[in-house]
C-alpha cells in the first residue's frame, strides 16, 4: 500500500514495487488531492500485479506508477479501461477504514461483499458496466431475503461507495444516485439495556451483523457507566483516554465534537461548555450548542488543566498540542476496554461500547429521569422524531399519567378513575414547561 506525507507543505507519496521503494512528489498542498493521487498509485500497482498493464522498458517504474500508467506509449485502449468494481471496493474499504467506527466499517464491508457475490464475474469487469438497473435488481433480491431495515442499510452502503468512486474520478456519475429509499427501512430500533441485549443474544439464531446491530442500540444506566469509567481509569495507558470516555458520558457529545473541544469553549466559572457540531446543519459549516457542566466532569477538567496547562485543545498531542485524529482517538478509546467484559473481539476491534453509546445513554438517562424533552433536545443538538422514538419508551410514569388524564365514563360510573389524576398530570406538565422557560431564560 502507498502512504502520503507532507514535506515543506508539499505532499509526497511513498510506495514499493518489486522490492524497491519509491518516493515521489504529488505537487499539491491539498490533502484531498494527495489522497486521490495515492489511490491512483495503489490502483496502478494493482493493475500491474494483475497483468492489466505493463511498464515500457524505457520508462521509470516509479514515474509510470505515479502517472497511473497514462503515458503516450500506452495504447489508448489500455488507458480507457476502468478498474473493476471488486478492486474499487478494496480501495474504498481501505480508504475509509480509519474514518469509520470498526463495527460500521465491518457492516459496509459485509454489504459490499454481498454485492460482489451477486455480481459474480461482472465484479471483475470495468466498473462502468454496472448500471442502476443491476443495483435495483440486487436490492429487490436482498429485500426478499432480509428485513427492510437491512436492505435500506445496504442501499446506503452502495450510495456511499459510488459517491467515493465518483469523487476520486473513477466514474463521472453514480449509478446508485437513483436508488429510491426502501419503505420500512428508516425506523431504528429502540435503545436497549445491557441485560436486554445479552438475553437476546443468548437465545441464539443471530449472525454477526445482527449481533453488532444489537450492540449499536446499547444504552447504559448511571451505575453501569460509573463501573465502566472506573475500568477505563484503572486500565488506561494514555493520559487522555479517561477524558475520551468521561466527556461524552457527561455531555452526550459526539466523537468529532469532543476532539474539536477547545479550552475557550469551556466556562468553568459559569459551569457550561460549547459543543461545536458539523452534522446539525447543511447550510452552516459548524453549529454550536450549550451544555451545562456536571460537577463531576468539571472536577475532571480542572484537574486535567493543571496536568496539561498548554495547548488550545482539551484533547491534544502532548508535544505538538495539535488535536488528535479519529484513528488515534479510537485506539486510545478502545485500549482500556481490551481483554475486559466490554470487549467483543480484540482482534477485530469490536467493543460493546463506542462514543455513540455514551450519547445514547446520556439522552436515555435524562429521559428516564423525567427531564423535559425540550431540554434534552437542547443538550443533544440535532434531534429528529425518529431519534426521540428510540428512547421514548423510557417515560413509563409519564405515559401512564398521560393515559389516565381523562375519562370516557359518566360521572356516576367514574369510581375507578382517581379524582386527582387529570389535575396532577396537568400540574406536572405546567411545572416542566416552567422549568424549560427558566433554563432557556437563564
Amino acid at each position: 500500500m502507498a502512504s502520503i506525507a507532507r514535506k515543506r507543505e508539499i505532499y509526497h507519496v511513498r510506495f514499493r514495487y518489486q522490492g524497491k521503494e519509491y518516493k515521489k512528489s504529488l505537487k499539491t498542498r491539498d490533502r484531498q488531492a494527495a489522497e486521490a493521487g495515492r489511490n491512483i498509485v495503489e490502483l496502478t500497482i494493482h493493475r500491474l500485479l494483475t497483468g492489466q498493464i505493463q511498464i515500457p522498458n524505457s520508462m521509470d517504474p516509479g514515474e509510470f506508477i505515479l502517472r497511473g500508467g497514462n503515458i503516450s506509449s500506452v495504447s489508448p485502449i489500455e488507458v480507457a479501461i476502468r478498474p473493476s468494481t471488486r478492486s474499487l471496493s478494496d480501495l474504498y474499504l481501505e480508504s475509509v477504514r480509519n474514518r469509520l467506527a470498526p463495527s460500521y466499517w465491518y457492516s459496509q464491508a459485509m454489504h459490499l461483499r454481498h454485492f460482489l457475490k451477486y455480481l459474480g464475474n461482472c465484479a471483475d469487469q470495468p466498473c462502468d458496466r454496472i448500471r442502476l438497473l443491476e443495483l435495483d435488481q440486487y436490492l429487490q433480491i436482498r429485500l426478499s431475503q432480509r428485513h427492510p431495515c437491512t436492505a435500506e442499510r445496504e442501499r446506503i452502503s452502495l450510495i456511499q461507495f459510488y459517491k467515493w468512486v465518483v469523487i476520486h474520478g473513477y466514474l463521472t456519475s453514480s449509478p446508485a444516485s437513483g436508488l429510491a429509499p426502501i419503505k420500512g427501512g428508516n425506523d431504528r430500533a429502540q435503545f436497549r439495556t445491557l441485560a436486554e441485549i445479552s438475553e437476546t443474544i443468548q437465545r441464539g439464531g443471530l449472525d454477526e451483523e445482527e449481533v453488532l446491530e444489537l450492540w449499536e442500540c446499547l444504552y447504559l444506566n448511571p451505575r453501569e457507566i460509573a463501573n465502566l469509567l472506573t475500568t477505563v481509569r484503572n486500565n488506561a495507558k494514555y493520559d487522555y483516554s479517561f477524558l475520551l470516555h468521561a466527556i461524552p458520558a457527561y455531555t452526550g457529545m459526539r466523537r468529532g465534537e469532543v476532539l474539536r473541544l477547545r479550552w475557550s469553549d469551556i466556562d468553568l466559572h459559569h459551569k457550561f461548555l460549547i459543543a461545536r457540531s458539523r452534522k446539525q446543519s447543511r447550510q452552516k459549516h459548524e453549529t454550536a450548542r450549550r451544555i451545562d457542566l456536571h460537577p463531576e466532569l468539571q472536577n475532571e477538567l480542572e484537574s486535567w488543566r493543571r496536568i496539561r496547562p498548554r495547548g488550545q485543545f482539551v484533547i491534544s498531542d502532548a508535544i505538538t498540542h495539535e488535536p488528535i485524529n479519529n484513528d488515534r482517538a479510537n485506539r486510545c478509546f478502545w485500549q482500556p476496554m481490551r481483554h475486559t467484559e466490554w470487549c467483543l473481539s480484540n482482534k477485530r476491534d469490536w467493543f460493546k461500547v463506542g462514543f455513540h453509546t455514551y450519547r445514547h445513554s446520556f439522552a436515555s438517562n435524562l429521559a428516564a429521569a423525567g427531564v423535559d424533552q425540550r431540554i434534552i433536545d437542547e443538550f443533544m443538538g440535532h434531534q429528529t422524531e425518529a431519534m426521540r422514538k428510540r428512547y421514548r419508551h423510557l417515560f413509563p410514569s409519564l405515559r401512564a399519567s398521560a393515559i389516565r388524564s381523562f375519562t370516557l365514563m359518566l360521572d356516576d360510573d367514574a369510581t375507578s378513575m382517581p379524582q386527582d389524576a387529570a389535575p396532577a398530570f396537568a400540574e406536572n406538565i405546567r411545572a416542566r414547561a416552567g422549568l424549560v422557560r427558566e433554563c432557556i431564560d437563564g
